[in-house]
């Protein structure tokens, strides 16, 4: 596992990233058919980041993979919504799919159409 500092801010073709504070509920939670209403356990409130990547160059999509395409991503840095601040977190690595039939050419390089993939935290928040 990766021990630097991986921060978002830096890999290529970043065009946004969300930060949401997700509840999460054990898998045996579900609505009560009489009720309607949820019944189980809470486990905690979880970080969630959506990452948005603009066009890429083959080289630029295998640097991403290569950092999220892990179990663990350790250390990822980004901006709490939260609190405002700077925050390091880790999170469960994720596979990134990309439209192959759109590959375009220009000047003998391989370019990938803009993708979006997720993250969510290993541990719940602290602070809530």
């Amino acid at each position: 596992m990766n021990k630097k500092t991986v921060n978002l801010m830096n890999f290529p073709k970043i065009t946004k990233i969300k930060h949401t504070i997700e509840p999460t509920w054990d898998s045996k939670t579900g609505r009560n058919s009489n009720s309607g209403k949820f019944s189980g356990t809470f486990v905690g409130w979880f970080d969630t980041l959506e990452i948005n990547v603009g066009k890429t160059t083959q080289s630029e999509l295998t640097q991403i993979r290569n950092q999220v395409e892990v179990p663990i991503i350790e250390n990822v840095q980004f901006l709490d919504s939260k609190t405002g601040n700077n925050k390091i977190e880790n999170f469960y690595g994720t596979a990134i799919g990309v439209e192959i039939t759109n590959i375009h050419m220009s000047d003998n390089k391989k370019t990938y159409p803009p993708f979006t993939f997720s993250l969510k935290a290993v541990e719940r928040r602290k602070d809530m």
